[in-house]
């Protein structure tokens, strides 16, 4: 890197939709994963001379993200959005970052919503002060379909990129783990001005960022989740937990069978059958038989 000072971000400024109600009023990046929020699992991969970490987050949730910062090595960026459709997005926030702090650094860039494993500091050093993206193997580009951004690499070259595509051109889905070197980061802003309107996630700069720079491929990812949804929200759990249903110390369980399955917080399931369910916290399940359900604070079901 030349001496230059390497920055890390966490970008963690979105409203996970997919995810409500168990994230109507708490961020996904703090959504706890057997038991620990997802940000301290990212937190432990970054390496401590890469730290602190700049977290991006929204108005709305900034006071979540303020109690839990109390104690970690980040410092908070705030954006000022409150709802969905005022969010910036992933370069929309790394633009205003660039833009408020004045950086002119190079950037180590992670989503808030991932579960993933790497080394992040050899991911660095294979960029060689090029950018670069961290890319893990599906095993069949079918399973990137409409869902993530992919990569057609030739030896450690990206050499296309698309986003969420019809037919994918590769399995290797990006991690939404980034390193940019300093000279890119005016290239937010300009391409901001240039994007058409819903196209300027990660994946759209990227490709239009391979006319400009060569972007560097680095393939050795051991896991990965994109924790966007119930399905891979209970797999991260899973994986955490070594296969087991994680369940709060404080729930009453009686006479209850409970199958792959999140009891996120204090509550009461009695002659009841789960298979893979989240259940927030405060919630009464009576009688009642439920697989792959969303049960939000507060909620009483008897049947």
């Amino acid at each position: 890197m030349g001496g230059t000072r390497l920055r890390t971000v966490i970008l963690a400024g979105g409203y996970a939709k997919r995810l409500w109600p168990i994230t109507w009023d708490r961020p996904k990046p703090l959504l706890p994963v057997a038991g620990k929020p997802l940000l301290d699992y990212i937190l432990e991969l970054i390496p401590s001379d890469f730290l602190p970490a700049w977290v991006s987050v929204n108005r709305r949730f900034f006071p979540a993200f303020q109690a839990w910062a109390e104690d970690k090595p980040v410092e908070l960026v705030v954006e000022e959005t409150q709802a969905e459709e005022e969010k910036l997005g992933a370069v929309g926030a790394l633009a205003h970052l660039v833009r408020l702090l004045g950086l002119n650094d190079d950037l180590l860039v992670l989503a808030g919503d991932n579960w993933l494993s790497l080394d992040l500091r050899k991911f660095v050093e294979w960029a060689e002060g090029k950018p670069a993206v961290a890319l893990f193997p599906l095993g069949d580009p079918v399973k990137a379909k409409h869902r993530y951004g992919v990569a057609l690499v030739e030896e450690k070259y990206v050499r296309a990129f698309q986003e969420k595509p019809e037919n994918p051109v590769s399995d290797l889905a990006s991690t939404a783990c980034y390193f940019f070197p300093k000279d890119v980061l005016p290239f937010f802003g300009e391409f901001l001005k240039e994007a058409p309107k819903g196209q300027d996630a990660p994946g759209y700069f990227l490709r239009w960022l391979l006319g400009r720079r060569e972007i560097v491929a680095f393939t050795e990812v051991q896991e990965w989740l994109d924790i966007g949804d119930r399905e891979s929200y209970l797999a991260a759990n899973l994986r955490a937990s070594g296969g087991a249903s994680w369940i709060h110390p404080a729930a009453e369980i009686q006479d209850s069978v409970i199958e792959r399955s999140v009891l996120l917080g204090p509550c009461v399931v009695e002659r009841a059958f789960l298979s893979e369910c989240v259940v927030d916290e405060g919630v009464k399940l009576e009688n009642v038989r439920l697989e792959k359900a969303l049960v939000g604070k507060g909620t009483w079901i008897r049947g």
